[in-house]
């Protein structure tokens, strides 16, 4: 990865303050970036910035890996009289809303968007990009028919050049609001972006390894995706049973058909991965090891009744490599790292992770990610492991070339682990902790510690973290579906306590 030793933060733009009750790109999202100048913190991490889902409001769940997220758009941008609106509207500063906060910027934008000329350079610009315009056809269809695409009438099952000028003739105000809102969230995002780098704090970006089913990816490239003659899914997407969760995880999403993309030299994979980088400075990718082994589930069925697939491997790499800058890529290899998997980082300099609350040993545990013998091939799978995954290691003994954390959007803050911590476990944190040479009063900021002192590349932890928060402020539990990512900060006055502390600890690792 072509970045210096550095240090960031997780924190998704919907979490920032606002009093649209959403995070956004407007001026809190310049403060945090001013936060992150101000204390030499280098990469400000967020995850997907794509339309979320409407029942789960997750950011890896969208109906497109292209567009943006409307609701990260700052409306005071607009010449608009909002306040006549906002009388009548309430919004929490601890938790985004979804359903109201949704409701309430529709409005706004469906009230703009009838003002708007198509024909304006802005917007004829904007739709020259063939992609783009493909993706927003998606969405004006789903708006219009209210159902998933493979239950569409027959003459809009397939995109062709005429659908785009036909929805303008017949929904004019519809295709409006989605083009304001696409170009506004790129030349906003654009912006945002510009004013980060300025202050040099690069952007990591993140991009799910699948899509779901009802999106515009797999409309427009139905060869390149596992349904049937009626578009259904027989297999879908999901988690392997492992000592953390015995009885699996069902992701749902399609699943690839891998040998239709070696086809196509992985064109999809490409032009995707590149659209991303134009929006960040590096791009995490979730769930690498997905191109190299997956875990498919018979659709109606449980995880339990899952089994391994080969993905397309070094196959994959080498002709993504010849297009896509890899130094850009970090890879989300959590689980258990494979021989190959090792190899193809270390080929292209793809920093790894390692996230310190899943190293840390427990005497009363097997090796993690084990899972349950009676329902889990264990033995193909070590077969194929690298030997550090057997390996619980000092974070002092963590390779240059990683990407460490302390938890992940996905882990209970530093201070749930703690408290949640077996005995065994908290005193291996101890002994973890006699070797710091940066120490703090309190367990949580040690712990940060232990993962900056370490050699890596990278070093990142959550807001929550830096504030020492407690369950209350977890972000998300994987495997369930309610009450995730609507966690907020309030106000940026609280940062200000931690601001000396982070920059001492940047400078005393070199992370500046």
């Amino acid at each position: 990865m072509d970045i210096d030793k550095s240090s960031g933060i997780i924190l998704h733009p919907t979490a920032l303050p606002s009093k649209y009750g959403i995070g956004d790109f407007g001026n809190t999202s310049k403060k945090f970036i001013d936060f992150l100048h101000d204390t030499s913190t280098g990469i400000w991490q967020v995850l997907p910035l794509g339309l979320t889902s409407t029942d789960e409001f997750s950011p890896y769940s969208s109906p497109s890996s292209i567009l943006g997220n409307r609701y990260l758009i700052d409306v005071d941008k607009f010449s608009y009289d909002y306040e006549s609106n906002i009388k009548s509207q309430t919004f929490s500063k601890k938790f985004v809303e979804y359903d109201n906060v949704y409701r309430f910027k529709d409005e706004i934008f469906k009230n703009i968007a009838q003002h708007i000329n198509l024909e304006e350079q802005i917007y004829s610009n904007f739709l020259e990009d063939d992609l783009i315009r493909k993706h927003i056809t998606f969405l004006i269809l789903r708006d219009v028919n209210r159902k998933s695409w493979n239950l569409w009438d027959n003459e809009f099952q397939n995109y062709n050049d005429n659908l785009f000028e036909k929805l303008i003739n017949e929904n004019k105000n519809l295709v409006n609001f989605h083009v304001l809102t696409q170009y506004e969230f790129f030349n906003q995002w654009k912006s945002l972006k510009q004013y980060a780098n300025k202050k040099n704090v690069k952007i990591l970006g993140d991009i799910p390894i699948y899509v779901n089913h009802d999106s515009a990816d797999v409309w427009l490239n139905q060869d390149m995706f596992e349904i049937d003659e009626n578009y259904e899914m027989e297999y879908i997407s999901g988690a392997v049973p492992d000592s953390f969760n015995l009885e699996g995880q069902i992701w749902g999403n399609t699943l690839y058909k891998w040998d239709a993309h070696k086809d196509d030299d992985f064109k999809y994979w490409k032009d995707k991965l590149n659209r991303s980088l134009d929006l960040y400075d590096y791009l995490r990718i979730d769930h690498f090891i997905g191109f190299f082994k997956f875990w498919t589930i018979p659709k109606g069925k449980s995880a339990l009744d899952g089994h391994w697939r080969q993905g397309p491997r070094f196959d994959f790499f080498e002709s993504i490599s010849k297009e896509v800058d890899l130094k850009k890529l970090l890879a989300e290899d959590l689980g258990v790292i494979l021989k190959e998997t090792k190899e193809v980082l270390e080929k292209y300099n793809i920093p790894g992770m390692k996230v310190l609350q899943q190293r840390i040993p427990s005497n009363d545990e097997n090796l993690p990610y084990l899972g349950d013998t009676e329902i889990i091939d264990k033995k193909t799978l070590f077969e194929e492991a690298s030997d550090d995954y057997f390996e619980e290691t000092h974070p002092n003994e963590w390779d240059y070339n990683l990407a460490a954390y302390t938890g992940t959007h996905d882990s209970p803050t530093i201070k749930q682990w703690l408290d949640e911590a077996d005995v065994s476990q908290y005193e291996n944190f101890n002994n973890y902790t006699k070797s710091l040479v940066n120490t703090f009063d309190n367990d949580v900021w040690n712990f940060i510690a232990l993962v900056w002192e370490s050699n890596c590349q990278l070093a990142i932890t959550t807001i929550q973290d830096l504030l020492q928060l407690d369950s209350k402020a977890r972000f998300n539990i994987p495997g369930t579906a309610e009450k995730n990512w609507i966690w907020r900060l309030e106000d940026f006055d609280i940062l200000e306590d931690i601001k000396k502390d982070l920059k001492k600890l940047n400078k005393a690792t070199d992370r500046v």
